[in-house]
């Protein structure tokens, strides 16, 4: 039960990375189509700026008054360091007039902005061929080198920020999820610790009741004697039912219409007087599979308790009806009880959940766990309306071999049957 529910978180961890992966895809290929979007309106307007120069440049050409207003406009929008060197990527003087967004410190000389700009110029010819500016005649007059803009490189950084992002909260979901099922485990033991107090705990109290009886009343030795016995056993069936958690079981093919009336016998005598409680058994005698008596008399035992304690009214009315279905054993057990609220349904299998106040949660799962994961069948909710009871359903694999061997006790010699 655990294990499936484990699966299923690291399932959706799984399916929540590819998501997180496919953005993280999807972000740096939109990115890169935007980056180059960007990057060839940036050359278009360099290819203009240069236009502009070369026809300033040519005294043949008379210069519109427009050209100037035009120029005016575009060269504001111009948000990238633009060198402007001659043929042999020397940088123009005056440096000031011949460069945009260059910061040169005007304490500088001459000389060291010229260094300057040569080292920036040799940097952008890394990233981008220049742009020529020639005449009428296809003679070279100078050359506009140019870098990225800032918003280039802020948009390039993006899906390696979202990377992070996803990253960190993968790490943060991991580390969740972790110390999530270490709590789920520190809940399984702390339940079952108190799970375990309380079957030794009631067995316990009686043998203690019965010693005190017997000092009192030593004439009731056999009596007494006949009860310790049973007390006693009870307390070895506690001890062998834990010892075969987290161990594989012995399965015996045998009828399970017998174990279900030795639970509810032993159940009837400890039912609240309050709630006039009547168990009824519809029973399937031939209904039979291969089953661990002990533990599968446990988690009959827990989904009763849990039905009994549903029942808050009298008269309470409990029904089980053992069937042969198929290739499965079905026991449904059914209730009046106050029903399972929808929005509680799919939690009242996990460990240490319960809505009792001295509840701990562990009688379905522990269940749950036995019919499932030592059993190979299914423990379900079936049905629940809130004020009118619940229905759970126990499946077991049916017994294939229609010449069963003879339903032999799993438990010792003169162990008797679940110790009133």
């Amino acid at each position: 039960m655990r294990r499936a529910a484990g699966v299923r978180q690291w399932h959706f961890y799984a399916l929540v990375t590819a998501i997180g992966a496919v953005t993280v895809v999807l972000s740096f290929v939109a990115t890169q189509r935007v980056v180059r979007d960007i990057l060839a309106r940036e050359r278009q307007t360099v290819q203009f700026y240069a236009e502009m120069l070369r026809i300033f440049a040519d005294p043949t050409l008379e210069t519109d008054p427009f050209l100037f207003v035009l120029l005016d406009h575009v060269v504001p929008t111009i948000s990238f360091p633009i060198v402007v060197t001659d043929p042999q990527d020397e940088p123009l003087y005056p440096y000031g007039q011949n460069t945009l967004n260059v910061e040169l410190d005007t304490a500088w000389s001459a000389e060291t902005q010229r260094r300057y700009l040569r080292r920036l110029v040799a940097e952008m010819r890394q990233e981008f061929p220049p742009i020529s500016v020639t005449d009428q005649k296809g003679v070279e007059l100078a050359r506009i080198y140019y870098s990225t803009s800032r918003l280039v490189r802020w948009v390039r950084w993006i899906p390696y920020v979202q990377a992070l992002l996803v990253i960190g909260l993968l790490v943060m979901g991991w580390i969740a999820l972790r110390f999530g099922r270490q709590a789920e485990e520190s809940r399984l033991w702390v339940a079952m610790a108190k799970e375990a107090a309380h079957q030794l705990g009631t067995p316990l109290s009686s043998v203690l009741g019965w010693l005190e009886l017997l000092r009192q009343q030593p004439e009731m030795q056999q009596d007494i004697l006949h009860e310790l016995a049973r007390d006693v056993a009870r307390l070895q069936s506690v001890v062998q039912r834990f010892s075969q958690i987290g161990a594989q079981p012995r399965l015996t093919p045998q009828p399970i219409a017998p174990i279900v009336e030795e639970v509810v016998h032993y159940l009837q005598r400890r039912l609240p007087q309050s709630k006039h409680i009547e168990i009824e058994l519809e029973l399937d005698r031939q209904a039979q599979a291969a089953v661990n008596r002990e533990l599968l008399a446990w988690a009959v035992e827990n989904v009763l308790k849990n039905a009994i304690e549903a029942i808050e009214r009298a008269p309470g009315r409990i029904q089980l009806r053992l069937s042969s279905c198929g290739d499965t054993v079905q026991l449904e057990i059914t209730d009046n009880g106050r029903g399972i609220p929808a929005r509680l349904r799919r939690r009242i299998f996990e460990p240490g959940f319960t809505t009792k106040r001295r509840g701990w949660g562990l009688g379905l799962s522990l269940a749950r766990r036995i019919v499932e994961s030592y059993h190979g069948g299914a423990l379900l909710l079936k049905e629940s309306i809130p004020g009118q009871g619940s229905t759970f359903v126990l499946e077991l694999p049916r017994a294939r071999s229609p010449h069963m061997e003879s339903p032999r006790d799993d438990r010792r010699e003169g162990f008797p049957e679940l110790s009133r």
